[in-house]
C-alpha cells in the first residue's frame, strides 16, 4: 500500500480533522464540514474499488441493520406512527453511516492514507481529548482520585460517559501499537494519561470498555492471565458492592433499571417496526433517563427486532472475520471493535449519539481495511 506523499498531505490532514470532529458536540460546524468532505471523497473511487474486500465488507456489515432501519421508518410513516422520524433525517443517516465510512476506505485504497497513518491519526485526534481532560481535572478545585464519582470529568464531549469511552479507546490503541511494532516514549505517556482519564471520568462503563479491549489484546491463554482476570473481576465486584452502600452512587443504576424495563415494554408493544428514530423521549409513560443507554435496545425500540438482529449479525460477522485473520493488526482491530461494542451496550446509541456514531463508523471502516490488507496476505508485516 502506498505511503502518504507530500502532494497528499492535505488529505491526511483532513482525516485528522475528521476523526477529531466525529467526537465533538453536534453544534460544532467542524463536525458537519469534515463529514461532508469525507463523504465527497467517495467521488475518487474507481470501479475496482467497489469490488474490493474492504468496501464490500463495510457495505454488508452496515446494510444488515441500516436497511431494516430505513424500511421500518417507511412503515412507520405508512401506518401513521406519530413518533416516526422526519423523511429528511433518513438520507442524512445514510450519508453518516455509509458515506463517511466509504470515504475513509476509498482514501486508504487510493493510497492517500495508509492503514498505519489512519490509526495514528485517530490516536492523535483522541490524544487531544486526553489533553483537554487532564487540563479540566487540574483546573477542577479540590479534584482528587478519591472523588472520582463526584468530579466526573467530561472533556470536549461535554459528558463523562463518551469522554470515558474515548479515553478507553485511546488506551487500547496505544497498547496495541506498542505490542505490534512501535516502541515510542510518547505512546507510553499517552497510555498512562488515557488510563488516568478513564479513572477521573467517573464512568464505570469506561473501565469495562478498556478491560474488554485489553482482554482481546491479552487473551487468557495461560493460567497466570486467567487468574489475573478472575482476580480483577472479583475485585471489581467487591468494589461495586462496597460503593453500593452509598445511595448516591447507585442512583444511576436504579434509573438504568427503570429505563431497561420501560424499553422492553415498548419493544413488546411494537416489536417489528418500532417507534421511530429519536422517539424515546416522546414515548408515553417515560420513566428513568431519556435514553435506553444501550445501542441494542435503542435499535429495537426505534426500528424493531429485525434491525436488532441485523446489527448483531453484522457485528458477529465482522468480529469472526477479524478473529480468523490471526494477525496482530487484526487483533488490534478486534480489540477496538470489542471495546466499542461494550461501550455501546453500556452507554450509547448508533442511531442518535453523535459521539458514538462517529467512533462506530471509524472503527468499523478501519476494521474492514485491516481485513482487506491482511486477510488474504497473513504474512505481511504489521502496518
Amino acid at each position: 500500500m502506498a505511503s502518504v506523499g507530500t502532494s497528499k498531505a492535505s488529505i491526511a490532514a483532513f482525516f485528522l480533522l475528521f476523526v477529531f470532529a466525529v467526537s465533538l458536540p453536534p453544534k460544532w460546524a467542524t463536525l458537519h464540514l469534515a463529514g461532508l468532505a469525507l463523504v465527497a471523497a467517495t467521488g475518487f473511487a474507481r470501479r475496482t474499488d467497489w469490488h474490493s474486500t474492504a468496501v464490500q465488507t463495510f457495505l454488508l456489515c452496515t446494510a444488515l441493520w441500516l436497511v431494516p432501519v430505513l424500511l421500518s421508518a417507511s412503515l412507520q410513516h405508512a401506518l401513521g406512527v406519530v413518533t416516526a422520524p422526519a423523511w429528511q433525517e433518513l438520507p442524512i443517516l445514510v450519508l453518516r453511516m455509509l458515506g463517511i465510512g466509504l470515504g475513509l476506505i476509498i482514501l486508504v485504497q487510493r493510497g492517500w492514507l495508509t492503514l498505519h497513518s489512519a490509526v495514528l491519526a485517530l490516536l492523535c485526534a483522541l490524544s487531544i481529548h486526553v489533553g483537554v481532560g487532564l487540563y479540566e481535572w487540574l483546573a477542577t478545585p479540590s479534584a482528587h482520585l478519591e472523588s472520582w464519582r463526584q468530579t466526573r470529568i467530561d472533556g470536549l464531549a461535554n459528558n463523562p460517559n463518551p469522554f470515558g469511552t474515548f479515553m478507553a479507546l485511546t488506551a487500547i490503541l496505544a497498547v496495541g501499537l506498542l505490542r505490534v511494532q512501535i516502541r515510542r516514549p510518547m505512546l507510553w505517556m499517552l497510555l498512562i494519561a488515557a488510563l488516568f482519564c478513564v479513572g477521573v471520568s467517573g464512568s464505570r462503563g469506561a473501565i469495562l470498555t478498556a478491560a474488554a479491549g485489553f482482554v482481546v489484546l491479552f487473551p487468557p491463554v495461560n493460567r497466570t492471565r486467567l487468574l489475573l482476570y478472575v482476580g480483577g473481576a472479583g475485585l471489581a465486584a467487591s468494589i461495586y458492592l462496597l460503593i453500593g452502600q452509598n445511595a448516591s452512587f447507585m442512583h444511576s443504576d436504579t434509573e438504568r433499571l427503570q429505563a431497561f424495563a420501560f424499553t422492553l415494554e415498548k419493544i413488546r408493544q411494537a416489536p417489528w417496526i418500532g417507534w421511530g428514530i429519536d422517539a424515546y423521549e416522546r414515548l408515553p409513560g417515560l420513566v428513568g433517563p431519556k435514553a435506553p443507554h444501550n445501542m441494542w435496545l435503542d435499535l429495537a425500540v426505534s426500528s424493531g427486532l429485525v434491525a436488532l438482529a441485523g446489527a448483531m449479525l453484522s457485528t458477529v460477522l465482522l468480529a469472526y472475520r477479524l478473529y480468523r485473520c490471526s494477525h496482530p493488526s487484526a487483533q488490534l482491530a478486534l480489540a477496538a471493535l470489542a471495546a466499542t461494542v461494550v461501550a455501546g451496550t453500556l452507554e450509547h446509541s448508533i442511531l442518535i449519539s453523535t459521539h458514538f456514531r462517529g467512533i462506530w463508523v471509524t472503527v468499523t471502516a478501519l476494521a474492514c481495511c485491516t481485513l482487506a490488507y491482511y486477510g488474504d496476505r497473513p504474512n505481511r508485516s504489521t502496518f
